[in-house]
């Protein structure tokens, strides 16, 4: 039973997403209907009241880790397909990247220092708007917490992917390039792959606007940080 258990996770995830996705479509893209939200949800309520061993989903679903990564590499063809129209654009998008990368660390840090957060919070939210990956590692070398930080990131960009594009629509933004720098500088993987449903473009600017913002804070952020 032990060695069915990952490969039923592995099933099952795919069919929340696939019933979720269904789900936002016939919504016609409501919120609460979002595709990462309600599968991340469901199994939260899942091993959270029942017995199931988290292990045992780790490693059925250790894959998409993998897919992930290949995902993102992918995203350099409709970069490169798009790439004359991002170049008539640099200077706004670069202006619009290194704002967004300055905001999604100050609006972190002003908040958590206002509720008078323990500086080991206080430092794993601030990596709060750059990949996964890149947070556990920048966190633990500014004082942060690496799991507490990937949770902050994931919660991130869940909630940039579902109410970002309805925000940015309320603002009258209806450039492509304008809203996949937003949903890609704000909400790293998350928030990109939400551009990507949108449209090619927005994808491509997403993923440019997540890696430029992710390099920068990576770099930049422990040789900045107090120690």
């Amino acid at each position: 039973m032990n060695a069915v258990m990952p490969v039923l996770w592995f099933f099952t995830t795919i069919t929340l997403f696939a019933l979720a996705d269904l789900l936002y479509r016939r919504t016609g893209g409501k919120a609460w209907a979002h595709p990462t939200l309600m599968p991340t949800l469901v199994l939260i309520l899942v091993f959270t009241y029942t017995d199931f061993d988290f292990t045992h989903y780790q490693i059925g679903t250790r894959i998409f880790d993998l897919l992930l990564g290949a995902a993102v590499a992918a995203l350099a063809v409709p970069l490169f397909r798009s790439r004359k129209v991002l170049a008539t654009e640099k200077q706004a998008v670069f202006a619009a990247t290194a704002a967004g990368s300055l905001m999604g660390v100050g609006s972190a840090l002003c908040i958590a220092l206002l509720l008078r957060s323990p500086a080991d919070m206080v430092a794993s939210v601030a990596t709060k708007s750059v990949t996964t990956p890149i947070a556990v590692v920048v966190a633990p070398s500014i004082g942060g917490v690496p799991g507490l930080a990937a949770a902050v990131v994931i919660v991130t960009g869940l909630v940039i992917a579902i109410f970002g594009p309805p925000f940015l629509k309320m603002l009258g933004i209806e450039d492509d390039i304008e809203k996949g720098v937003a949903l890609g500088t704000a909400g790293h993987a998350i928030g990109m792959a939400e551009a990507v449903r949108r449209s090619e473009l927005m994808g491509a600017a997403a993923a440019f606007s997540m890696a430029s913002n992710g390099l920068v804070t990576a770099l930049l952020l422990p040789i900045i940080w107090p120690q």
